[in-house]
């Protein structure tokens, strides 16, 4: 190898190790904002649809910029859902909120917004990377990579993520909402 090869070879080596150690510190102060995320959110277990239980509810209260959000839990009958959907919440439970978590059965965290008075139900995890969303008062945001995503459709409106979020159908029934077992868009 002549001179010029061998520091050729060293600046893009450098260069490379350079991109590469950005790259671990920008995932290691990612994964330490996604942990203290995750601990200030109450992480429950998922829905379990099959149980011939009655239906309970358990609700964390967390303010996120003004606007008031939950965790919740519940496990319900099969007999009382309607088909393909899995209740979420009584609706007792939501009043005067605008927003809540919870685990959905087959697709993990979930959020629900209510948006004039109707609820929807969106995937919580960013489509980017794995980060927890939040719902800022008509967007949801992501507090890891600043992506954006429609409130009313899920679909992006600033990125880094390209991909639109999975949706829920949401079926309010008997004091109950119910969020369907799959994604509909």
């Amino acid at each position: 190898m002549n001179r010029r090869e061998f520091i050729r070879t060293a600046i893009a080596t450098t260069t490379l190790m350079a991109v590469g150690a950005t790259g671990l510190f920008e995932v290691a102060s990612k994964a330490s904002t996604y942990q203290s995320s995750l601990q200030q959110q109450q992480q429950l277990p998922p829905v379990n649809a099959g149980t011939s239980q009655t239906s309970t509810t358990q609700l964390s209260q967390a303010t996120t910029s003004g606007s008031q959000s939950s965790t919740i839990s519940s496990q319900s009958s099969s007999a009382s859902a309607p088909a393909g959907y899995v209740l979420v919440a009584e609706l007792s439970a939501l009043n005067g909120k605008t927003s809540a978590y919870f685990t959905h059965p087959t697709q993990g965290r979930s959020m629900l917004l209510s948006l004039n008075g109707a609820w929807k139900a969106f995937s919580a995890i960013c489509t980017h990377r794995v980060c927890t969303l939040e719902f800022l008062s008509s967007e949801i945001y992501c507090p890891c990579h600043g992506a954006t995503f429609s409130a009313s459709n899920g679909s992006v409106t600033r990125g880094p993520a390209q991909a639109t979020l999975g949706e829920y159908g949401v079926i309010v029934q008997n004091g109950g909402l119910y969020v369907s077992d799959s994604v509909i868009n």
